[in-house]
């Protein structure tokens, strides 16, 4: 007999994020597309066959349409399935209240968090060009949970950039008086791919001293490690869990 883990207590909800609708581009680009190709594949399978059956007979009819209508058959099952995924997909939610998070993927399983459940959360930013120019900024982000999987924040949420900042504005005054005091008594904590403890910054396996450390800043969606001898270490900011929170512990990296 399995136990199944209690789902805590969550409070008063605060915001609620669901998945974006089906865009039009969506169904002028690719579903109104689709299926008119597979309309046009049954009507002239059925015209080959008519035309065959009254000179032929029901053989020859059967012969010229079948790879029509089995090409037909295909691109239905193909527009089908990828009509039932977007809608599936659209039951997707995440919903912040005052003690976590609860988040229900496209398979209406749901599962939530305290805010002392998560470890973190990372963000970043793609920029979308022609020819160039910046036409827009897709923003994103992963929660990462004590246990399970992570939750991708992806554009196809309504409103990702607000949901971000209510989760760190309420995930990080849980977590930074832990991480304070754990850095102050010299323990090593962990930001996704960076570590750090009063004696080095880490950046995966390799060590690098507070003393040669030129400074860090953030630019074009990676964290900068400039040191003294003139090399540079660049770490995606998806794979780095709480900026704010890391650039914090970096000031006092400097003045140790």
């Amino acid at each position: 007999m399995t136990s199944q883990r209690v789902q805590p207590v969550l409070g008063k909800k605060i915001a609620n994020f669901r998945c974006r609708p089906i865009g039009f581009k969506t169904w002028l680009l690719i579903i109104f597309p689709a299926g008119l190709l597979t309309l046009f594949c049954f009507t002239y399978g059925a015209l080959l066959a008519g035309n065959a059956f009254q000179q032929h007979g029901p053989a020859l009819a059967l012969l010229r349409s079948r790879g029509w209508f089995a090409l037909g058959i295909l691109l239905l099952i193909v527009l089908a399935t990828y009509l039932l995924f977007l809608i599936l997909r659209s039951f997707q939610r995440l919903e912040v209240f005052s003690e976590g998070i609860r988040y229900r993927n496209r398979l209406f399983q749901q599962r939530s968090y305290l805010w002392s459940d998560l470890f973190g959360i990372s963000t970043s930013a793609t920029r979308s060009t022609l020819l160039g120019k910046n036409l827009r900024t897709i923003p994103s982000g992963r929660i990462i949970p004590k246990y399970g999987r992570p939750i991708e924040l992806s554009n196809r949420l309504e409103g990702v950039p607000k949901l971000i900042r209510i989760i760190k504005s309420n995930l990080y005054p849980i977590i930074w008086p832990e991480m304070k005091t754990g850095f102050l008594q010299g323990e090593n904590l962990h930001f996704g791919r960076i570590s750090l403890d009063k004696n080095y910054l880490s950046i995966a396996k390799k060590k690098i001293p507070w003393n040669t450390i030129k400074k860090i800043w953030v630019d074009s969606g990676y964290l900068v490690v400039e040191m003294y001898r003139d090399s540079k270490g660049r770490v995606p900011l998806s794979q780095i869990l709480n900026l704010e929170l890391l650039l914090k512990v970096v000031d006092w990296g400097f003045q140790l």
